[in-house]
């Protein structure tokens, strides 16, 4: 089997069937879906046993609730196919021969991580717009090795921000125990980082195969959480100490880079905090405070100057608000 395809579920009830028809409408025909019902209190549940009898290569997983980062481990554990693509359940893949042509790639390169694009639909204004694509596929397809590809994503921003536009061989996750790490918030970051620094070779398309629906009422990501500031605690705790021993020079310049925006991103996040979790917020973002340094983006080096000018408790507020500006 080529293609393991899994979707963590929860109260997606009005989004699921558009997930759903745009695996089951693939021209390309090898693959498995694995539905993870992570103890949805809709109609979810239901919908997935339906799915499952009328395709028998649907799968249901049922689980009482424990998160995105369990129910995604669940199907990781189950999966058979060659290769193992995200998909979240209120999202859906926008081109019905995306399957063949990254099944095409896969045959062309040997690859073990194929990165495509994505379409943001703001489900607010109705405005699509492809937010990720234009990769250098010259140089990532057939100029450069593992290093030069690294340094290109991580420097040109190209890096995944998470789990669900590229595919990776499962024999990966596998060999080095790749999986998401439960109980926190912000775990794309820790996913991307181990299938990157892992990693043998990198091919990519430009195609925008997956709609994200933006701005979506109810969706975690529209909202602060105190476990994403603790997310992002575990992330720089894990990987600052690593990666800061890479061995090629400009590399561990573009990896440490990298952290501190994950960093930066705690910001906005603050901002949206009360009362106690604020407080605690505040002490995690002290914490890190010096990731800034190795930032040489220029947003970056901008935050860095702007955050020590207002303080950080200021600027966590200032940030929050020109993010809900500009983020319509």
């Amino acid at each position: 089997m080529r293609f393991s395809i899994i979707v963590p579920i929860y109260k997606v009830a009005d989004y699921l069937d558009d997930c759903v028809q745009s695996v089951k409408n693939q021209t390309y025909t090898d693959w498995e879906l694995i539905l993870v019902d992570d103890g949805s209190p809709d109609a979810c549940p239901q919908m997935c046993d339906g799915y499952a009898k009328e395709d028998a290569r649907i799968r249901v997983i049922h689980k009482e609730n424990g998160g995105a980062s369990e129910a995604r481990n669940a199907g990781i554990e189950q999966a058979k196919g060659e290769y193992v693509l995200l998909l979240d359940g209120d999202d859906f893949y926008n081109r019905s021969d995306m399957f063949e042509m990254l099944s095409a790639n896969i045959d062309k390169s040997g690859a073990d991580v194929i990165l495509f694009g994505c379409t943001d639909w703001n489900m607010k204004t109705g405005e699509k717009r492809i937010s990720r694509s234009d990769y250098d596929l010259h140089l990532l397809n057939q100029v450069a090795d593992r290093e030069q590809s690294l340094h290109y994503l991580l420097s040109q921003k190209k890096i995944p921000g998470g789990p669900t536009i590229f595919t990776v061989q499962r024999a990966l996750l596998d060999e080095y125990g790749i999986r998401f790490h439960c109980g926190i918030r912000a775990e794309d970051h820790e996913y991307v980082l181990m299938i990157f620094s892992h990693c043998k070779q990198i091919f990519a398309m430009d195609e925008p195969f997956y709609t994200y629906r933006l701005q979506r009422e109810g969706s975690i990501t529209h909202s602060g959480s105190i476990k994403m500031i603790q997310g992002i605690d575990y992330t720089l705790n894990k990987w600052v100490p690593v990666l800061s021993c890479e061995s090629n020079d400009q590399l561990r310049k573009d990896y440490l880079n990298y952290l501190a925006f994950i960093y930066s991103t705690g910001f906005v996040i603050t901002g949206r905090l009360h009362g106690k979790e604020r407080k605690e917020s505040l002490e995690l973002m002290r914490k890190h405070r010096m990731i800034l340094k190795y930032g040489y983006w220029r947003d970056l080096r901008i935050v860095r100057l702007a955050s020590s000018a207002f303080g950080l408790p200021l600027f966590t507020i200032l940030g929050r608000i020109y993010y809900d500006r500009t983020h319509i």
